[in-house]
């Protein structure tokens, strides 16, 4: 009997140590290189999703992957899922984007962090 709740006991701290990583967002950017940004949706970020081909009919305009990039509303949706910043930044796990193309420079990288970091301000 001792056994078997040694057993059940590992099992559950296996469990709980294997929670999904996939639902935090991790922001590289310090918050005071955010708080010198003013990083806006219709100013910086639709053009830079519109610029990598990202909104576009036939890739996350049009809902590739479940994903949908076509305003601002499906846009926030989208980035709050944490494998957004993921595949901007080509990391494990995650298919890198934009999709056959170069990764997006680290300065662009930095203003999604940061319109991401203060609040995914429109």
């Amino acid at each position: 009997m001792k056994k078997i709740f040694i057993l059940l006991f590992a099992i559950s701290v296996f469990v709980i140590a294997c929670d999904d990583d996939d639902a935090v967002i991790v922001i590289k950017q310090s918050q005071e290189v955010c708080d010198s940004l003013d990083v806006l949706y219709s100013n910086d970020i639709q053009k830079i999703l519109d610029d990598a081909g990202c909104s576009g009919s036939y890739c996350h305009g049009g809902g590739a992957a479940g994903y949908t990039m076509s305003d601002y509303a499906t846009t926030k949706t989208s980035a709050e899922d944490s494998k957004f910043l993921k595949a901007i930044r080509h990391e494990n796990g995650v298919s890198p984007m934009p999709k056959g193309g170069d990764k997006l420079s680290d300065d662009v990288i930095q203003k999604i962090e940061c319109w991401i970091q203060n609040g995914y301000r429109e």
